[in-house]
């Protein structure tokens, strides 16, 4: 079975969308789910703490509660903080999350030290009086639970965390024996990146090839002319030939592919911007998945590499079933990775 995606939609307090992002679910209850995500954008200093590339988010969303909190790690692992929003009860679906923000944050260091954000802002919302009164209620006991060091403020344990994700997909291709090589387009090498931020990837990974234009999608990875002529660059079709090529070109047991939209222009109805497809080459078969995501461009790439990355830990895993050699694998419409606080 492949991940678990929903959409995440944040909203302003008149419910009207700020920003959409995909979720890797970790956890859900009746009433709450837990999930994983990842900030891929340029470094954004706050003042009270820095937002880095590689920084890993754990979010809980409440469908009974007036607040939700980000538990924010570095990429090695340290805790910056927590960052929770006062909003109204989340509703969440099987395939969807969203919450009216209501201005008012709290932060949360690693230290305990707790700040009070935007209070200015939703003293100005026009609420009614329960509504501010549930709001300043959850603030008050999000203080207080900082205060005793209690629950959502108990940091995930490394373990909990779990192993970045091209950790994982270095160990299991270094247990297996097997060298893997990358095919990108819209993704522009920041898959490749990633596996090499891994100590030791040269033992797995000879390389990748950046190729942008079709042009180099010809050349170098031998996609046929016909197939881009016939296609377009963001095809099933397309992304198989790319995975087909860079696995032999490198000489690799895997071939891995991206090829996308990702926007802000360039789509068309027929391939929207976030439309993405990810092929996977191996001796025993190849899988294509296609995605729409709802992000900006930041967000689509990043949530590009994030389920390219996932799709050779699920085939290492076993997870993929029966060799597929045509059709494309799980199908899945879910929005870009960025955060928006």
């Amino acid at each position: 079975m492949g991940a678990e995606w929903v959409v995440v939609r944040k909203l302003d307090s008149e419910g009207r969308e700020v920003t959409a992002y995909p979720g890797r679910v970790v956890a859900r209850t009746p009433a709450s789910v837990v999930l994983d995500t990842r900030w891929e954008r340029p470094p954004l200093d706050l003042g009270y703490v820095v937002l880095e590339p590689g920084d890993r988010w754990r979010e809980r969303f409440y469908a009974d509660r007036w607040y939700n909190v980000f538990e924010i790690h570095a990429a090695d692992g340290r805790l910056k903080g927590w960052y929770c929003n006062i909003c109204r009860p989340a509703r969440i679906t099987e395939t969807e999350v969203s919450a009216e923000d209501l201005a008012l944050d709290l932060w949360v260091d690693s230290g305990g030290r707790v700040m009070e954000l935007d209070k200015e802002e939703f003293a100005a919302l026009p609420l009614a009086a329960g509504e501010r009164a549930a709001g300043l209620a959850a603030l008050a006991w999000l203080r207080e639970q900082a205060a005793q060091g209690l629950e959502p403020f108990v940091p995930e344990t490394e373990e909990g965390m779990g192993e970045l994700l091209e950790a994982v997909v270095g160990r299991l291709l270094r247990e297996r024996g097997l060298k893997l090589a990358v095919a990108e387009s819209c993704t522009g090498g920041l898959i490749s990146h990633r596996i090499t931020d891994v100590p030791g990837s040269s033992d797995y990974y000879p390389g990748s090839v950046t190729a942008y234009a079709n042009e180099v999608k010809e050349a170098l990875l031998g996609v046929r002319h016909d197939t881009l002529c016939r296609h377009g660059a963001v095809s099933e079709e397309t992304a198989r030939e790319m995975a087909e090529g860079v696995r032999r070109v490198l000489g690799a047991d895997l071939g891995l592919a991206v090829t996308g939209v990702a926007g802000p222009t360039g789509g068309t109805p027929e391939k929207p911007v976030g439309l993405v497809y990810i092929a996977l080459a191996t001796p025993d078969g190849e899988w294509v998945e296609r995605h729409v995501w709802k992000g900006d461009r930041w967000a689509n790439k990043a949530a590009s590499a994030e389920a390219a990355l996932d799709l050779v830990r699920r085939y290492l895993e076993g997870e993929l079933g029966g060799h597929r050699d045509a059709g494309t694998g799980r199908r899945g419409d879910v929005g870009g990775s960025a955060l928006l606080l």
